[in-house]
């Protein structure tokens, strides 16, 4: 013990020697990366979920739930400061970001039955980001800018989105043998088979708890475009259909909360959307080797009768609520207005302007027209989703 003590001591100098040589000659060579990275391989495997309404004792279930990784999936967490990211619209703000080049996640629900009854099963494979510019995803402190002073001084967080040009992933549907799929990509240009232009940035999903509930604010998307590519039943393809420049004006959300009576379970919810919201629609028919596109830019707007004023601004679906009913021929039932106090409803102004149909090389053609259709879904009016 003596021995160890004195050779304690003896060091004790050439220590502090070596960490004073450190920190004055050497520190400045000394590059250090700040945050997290997580590393792990899963697969999850759910017998069965169920969901049941305490009214009507109706269920959902979902049974062989699977989700696992293709191979390991590598995560980065750091903590950063838009003022520091030089980030205009996110000074003063700090969050968590989490970036990462690749997501080799697969997710499956082997069958969906609502009261017992199948409407079959679904799944997300093939998700990839492309290996070569990151997924980012930034979580922000301070979510809805209630009383409008520019300031992150409420609760709630905010989420902003960079997917990248190369990442796709693969959705489909099965039900008694048969299969619809379709693969998503954000590409907009092409070197051969190389991605050069593209992704999509979402930007301002706001999420905070309100007294009608949880309020989602509707983020913007300020480049990028969405491609649904090999749509098709079986081995048998649809076509294919683009959606791009979309132009998403501030102060849309969706409000999610409980029923209005004490006792009953049912989600109501309301979604506004600004007026102006818009996007260009492209449809393309390609089943022989004249490919045909047919194109028009889509607008959701606010009647004449409420553009005028800022609280009615919107195209919107109010009141309305979801329930699970029990019984032989029941299902989820999506009402669209509250019947018994005869308010709600989906209200607003839906345009198609611009349309063109042409081959799909040909740099123009002459415009068919537009359709402008004013939109007044009364209360009342549901839709029922049931098994078979």
């Amino acid at each position: 013990m003596a021995s160890r003590a004195l050779t304690t001591l003896l060091l004790a100098p050439l220590m502090a020697s070596a960490l004073e040589r450190l920190d004055d000659s050497s520190m400045s060579d000394v590059v250090a990366q700040e945050g997290v990275i997580l590393r792990s391989e899963y697969e999850i495997k759910i017998d069965s979920i169920q969901y049941f309404d305490e009214d009507d004792y109706g269920t959902i279930s979902m049974t062989d739930v699977n989700i696992a990784t293709r191979a390991q999936q590598v995560i980065d967490i750091d903590v950063v400061s838009g003022t520091e990211l030089g980030i205009a619209d996110r000074n003063g703000r700090n969050g968590i970001r989490f970036t990462n080049k690749e997501l080799p996640i697969d997710a499956s629900v082997d069958i969906v039955r609502i009261n017992g009854k199948s409407i079959g099963g679904f799944g997300m494979r093939n998700l990839t980001m492309g290996g070569v510019s990151p997924l980012i995803v930034d979580l922000w402190a301070g979510g809805y800018d209630l009383n409008d002073n520019g300031l992150a001084d409420e609760s709630g967080f905010t989420l902003d989105i960079t997917i990248p040009k190369e990442s796709s992933y693969d959705l489909y549907y099965n039900d008694d043998g048969t299969e619809l799929s379709l693969t998503i990509d954000h590409c907009s240009a092409y070197s051969g088979s190389t991605c050069t232009a593209g992704g999509l940035n979402v930007k301002g999903m706001t999420f905070d708890v309100t007294d009608k509930g949880l309020r989602v604010g509707v983020p913007q998307i300020e480049s990028g475009q969405i491609n649904i590519r090999n749509f098709k039943i079986n081995d048998s393809v649809v076509n294919d259909i683009t959606l791009k420049n979309f132009t998403i004006p501030s102060g849309g959300y969706i409000t999610l909360g409980a029923p209005d009576v004490a006792g009953q379970s049912a989600i109501n919810f309301d979604a506004y959307f600004a007026s102006g919201t818009s996007f260009d629609f492209q449809f393309f028919d390609s089943s022989d080797s004249d490919v045909q596109e047919l194109s028009a830019n889509i607008s959701f707007t606010a009647l004449a009768s409420d553009a005028g004023n800022a609280a009615t601004n919107y195209f919107h679906v109010k009141d309305s609520s979801i329930n699970v009913r029990s019984g032989q021929n029941e299902g989820i039932f999506i009402a669209l207005g509250d019947t018994i106090s005869g308010t709600g409803g989906i209200r607003g102004t839906v345009t198609a302007r611009d349309i063109v149909m042409k081959p799909v090389d040909a740099l123009s053609a002459p415009v068919l027209g537009s359709i402008k259709m004013n939109l007044e879904v009364l209360p009342g009016s549901y839709l029922e989703v049931m098994g078979h």
